[in-house]
């Protein structure tokens, strides 16, 4: 008889313990209902810092919404606060080394966000027992949320990748299509239509499996967009799942466009996203990559890049605005590329030179030459007859001109190398909304993943 009384009792506590978690996590814990991850790789605080001074922009105005702020605190960065990502008061150091890897690609970079796991360079979201990560878009999705994910980049590239499907050493793009075409994402916005479209005359780089994905995308439910224009006309309310494609691969740079391109703003496309997730009742998750500033700096191309941290900024002022004050609202640079600063704009006449050509070859850099910009890329010193040949094809093809020295000539480089590879710095995390307190001081990028599965 005892112990029946036992189980009784012990399955009448265990009754209330389960109401009592469930009251505490429904009714009393607070879930952030907006969580928005910006992720701009490559954009370094050298970077920044000149985006900050070329913007332009005048200092912001209202009263920042974190009461912890003291008044001197706030009025120097009133009075220096240029970039709509001033207002963000929580800053992070992300440490991005791991032992016997001291240098992570994008990729790993990217994983460490998206899955809270360190992985090998060359991999994404997949561990070396080959089993796939679980990403944040996963663990919304399981919590009911409705996910986004938007990109100037090619939507198969390594750091959209980790947030939907897998790299296993070697790049399967269109499998990565397929798989963010099921991946049960709400909202997806970016470039790569080629990888979802069969191959033909127009479209070398499509699909030779036959497959139109874009044609099962309808079938899925999604509504499909192509267009600046297209993306416009889209309801928010009556549009729960949409895909738009907006370049074969990857975004062109906005500086570089004519006026009437039928490619969108990243802040068009955030904006997009918000209004059409913030319906879903239970919250929603965003991811917005831009891959822009890395590609140009992987050139030296720092106008391109300094250029691009305003259409970031834009974006990021959308992002607050569309998603309410207290949308908790992260920002972090994935990784670095090497800007050691930058050239001043008046140089005296006896450091001007001629922009480097692929006809000068030199065993040093000249005293001549402008001071270096960059640690390593294609502006640095041309040593050899190969490296001549790779910067006179990039000149006969337009990637280079020297008709475009503000935004298509490679900056000083200290060396030369064909791409300014990620470095081993730390990178930065800027937050602000509920739950970004959290977000203060050093951590590990692998944090981040725990830290944001706090607030769904």
């Amino acid at each position: 008889m005892k112990w029946r009384i036992v189980l009784t009792v012990f399955f009448v506590l265990m009754l209330f313990a389960s109401f009592a978690y469930l009251y505490v996590n429904t009714f009393v814990r607070k879930h952030q209902h907006a969580v928005i991850l910006f992720v701009v790789d490559g954009l370094d605080l050298n970077t920044l810092n000149l985006a900050r001074q070329q913007s332009g922009r005048p200092a912001v105005r209202g009263e920042p919404d974190d009461p912890l702020i003291g008044d001197m605190r706030r009025q120097v960065a009133y009075r220096s606060g240029m970039l709509n990502l001033d207002t963000f008061w929580n800053i992070a150091l992300l440490s991005i080394q791991q032992p016997g890897q001291p240098v992570p690609d994008e990729g790993v970079n990217a994983t460490a966000l998206a899955c809270g796991q360190r992985v090998g360079n060359g991999f994404v979201a997949v561990n070396n027992r080959n089993e796939a990560l679980r990403s944040l878009i996963y663990v919304a999705e399981q919590k009911q949320r409705a996910t986004g994910l938007v990109t100037t980049s090619s939507l198969v590239q390594p750091v959209p990748v980790a947030f939907y499907s897998t790299i296993n050493g070697t790049p399967d793009p269109y499998r990565n299509a397929n798989d963010l075409l099921y991946s049960g994402i709400d909202i997806v916005l970016g470039g790569g239509e080629q990888y979802f479209t069969p191959a033909n005359a127009t479209n070398t780089g499509g699909r030779h499996d036959g497959r139109n994905l874009l044609e099962e995308a309808k079938g899925r439910g999604y509504t499909l967009v192509h267009s600046h224009d297209e993306l416009g006309k889209v309801s928010g309310w009556r549009t729960s799942k949409l895909l738009g494609l907006f370049a074969p691969d990857q975004f062109y740079f906005p500086s570089l466009l004519p006026d009437h391109s039928k490619q969108p703003s990243l802040a068009e496309m955030t904006r997009t996203a918000i209004s059409s997730l913030n319906y879903n009742i239970d919250g929603y998750f965003l991811v917005v990559e831009d891959g822009l500033i890395a590609r140009a700096a992987e050139e030296n191309l720092g106008q391109l890049a300094v250029n691009d941290v305003a259409q970031v900024d834009d974006a990021i002022e959308t992002a607050v605005e569309y998603a309410g004050p207290d949308a908790l609202v992260i920002v972090t640079n994935n990784y670095n590329l090497g800007a050691l600063g930058s050239m001043p704009s008046i140089l005296p006449e006896d450091l001007v030179a001629s922009p480097a050509t692929p006809d000068t070859i030199s065993e040093t850099p000249k005293t001549t030459t402008p001071p270096p910009a960059w640690a390593v890329g294609p502006g640095g010193p041309i040593s050899t007859h190969a490296q001549a040949d790779w910067m006179r094809q990039r000149y006969e093809n337009g990637s280079f001109s020297t008709n475009a020295p503000g935004l298509l000539q490679p900056q000083p480089a200290l060396r030369f190398q064909t791409q300014a590879p990620a470095t081993s710095e730390p990178a930065w995390m800027a937050s602000r909304g509920e739950g970004s307190s959290q977000l203060r001081g050093f951590i590990n990028n692998t944090d981040v993943f725990d830290l944001i599965c706090e607030q769904f």
